[in-house]
C-alpha cells in the first residue's frame, strides 16, 4: 500500500499550502493557507503572502496585516485615518474629518508631515496644559495669566481670539505690543500730567489723577487738567489792593498789601485796608 501523498513532502505542495485530495479522483490538491494567495495556476500553485498582493485586498488607506491566531488578512487604517465602517468592512476616513481627530473643540487637527499621524494644535488663545501626545487646550488667560505682566489683565482679541495683554488703569506699557511691560504711569512722562501738576492715583480705580502744584490753578477740567500760574488768574485770590507773588520755598500764593495799605486780616487771609497818613 502506498502512503498518503500529502504525508510525503506535503504532496509537493508549497510550504504555505495545505495538501488535500480531490473527492472523486483522489488527486492531490494544493490550496493556499489562510493569509496566502495563489500567484501561480490551478496546476502549479504558488502561495504568496496576501499582503504583498494588491495590499491583501485592503484599500490604499489601509495597512494589511495578519491575525495572530488564524493568519487571516486584517485591514487596519493607516496613521491619520479612522475606520468609519466595521471590522469586516473597513472604511478609512481622514481622522481630522471624524470628530476633529479627537483633538477637542479648542484645537486644530492636522497631520504629521512625516508619519501622517494626527497632530493636535491648540487654537489661538489656548495653551496646551497636557503633553505632546495628549493635548489638553485651556484658555491661555487661565494658565498663569498667559504670561502677561501681573499688572496687565489677560483678554482675547475679538477677531482672532489671540491673547492680548492690556495694562491696568494707572499703568503704562513701556514694552511693546508683543511684550507688554506695565510701569506706574506717574513714572512715565509724569502720567501725562503737565510739568506744573503732581501725578497720583485714584484710591478706588488707580487711574491717574493730575493735581496742580502749589501756586497753580486748574483752568481746564477734572479730566483735562491745565495748570496756570494762580497769580495770573483773579490775582491769585488776593485782595484787589494786594500784590500776588509766590513763596520762595513752597511756591504757594503769597498776598502782600500794596503800599498805602495794611493787612487787617491774617497771614493766611490777607485783607488790605488803606492807612491814614499823618501830615
Amino acid at each position: 500500500m502506498f502512503p498518503d501523498s500529502c504525508t510525503v513532502n506535503n504532496g509537493d505542495c508549497d510550504s504555505n499550502t495545505a495538501c488535500s485530495h480531490d473527492t472523486k479522483t483522489n488527486a492531490v490538491i494544493c490550496t493556499c493557507k489562510t493569509g496566502y494567495t495563489n500567484t501561480g495556476s490551478a496546476v502549479n500553485v504558488v502561495c504568496k503572502d496576501s499582503c504583498t498582493i494588491n495590499n491583501g485586498g485592503c484599500s490604499s488607506n489601509l495597512t494589511c496585516a495578519h491575525d495572530d491566531t488564524t493568519s487571516a488578512v486584517i485591514c487596519t487604517c493607516k496613521d491619520g485615518y479612522t475606520n468609519t465602517g466595521t471590522a469586516a468592512n473597513v472604511v478609512c476616513k481622514d481622522s481630522c474629518t471624524v470628530n476633529n481627530g479627537d483633538c477637542g473643540a479648542s484645537a486644530t487637527c492636522s497631520h504629521n508631515t512625516q508619519t501622517n499621524a494626527v497632530k493636535c494644535t491648540c487654537k489661538a488663545g489656548y495653551t496646551n496644559t497636557g503633553t505632546a501626545a495628549n493635548v489638553v487646550c485651556k484658555d491661555s488667560c487661565t494658565a498663569s495669566n498667559s504670561g502677561c505682566d501681573p499688572k496687565a489683565p489677560c483678554i482675547h482679541n475679538a477677531t482672532t481670539n489671540a491673547v492680548k495683554c492690556t495694562c491696568k488703569a494707572g499703568f503704562t506699557n513701556t514694552g511693546s505690543a508683543v511684550n507688554v511691560v506695565c510701569t506706574d504711569s506717574c513714572t512715565v512722562n509724569n502720567g501725562g500730567c503737565s510739568s506744573n501738576a503732581n501725578c497720583s492715583h485714584n484710591a478706588l480705580t488707580n487711574a491717574v489723577i493730575c493735581t496742580c502744584k502749589a501756586g497753580y490753578t486748574n483752568t481746564g477740567t477734572a479730566a483735562n487738567v491745565v495748570c496756570k500760574d494762580s497769580c495770573t488768574l483773579n490775582n491769585g485770590g488776593c485782595d484787589p489792593n494786594a500784590n500776588c507773588s509766590h513763596n520762595a520755598k513752597t511756591n504757594a500764593v503769597k498776598c502782600t498789601c500794596k503800599a498805602g495799605y495794611g493787612n487787617t486780616g491774617s497771614a493766611s487771609n490777607v485783607i488790605c485796608k488803606g492807612t491814614l497818613s499823618v501830615s
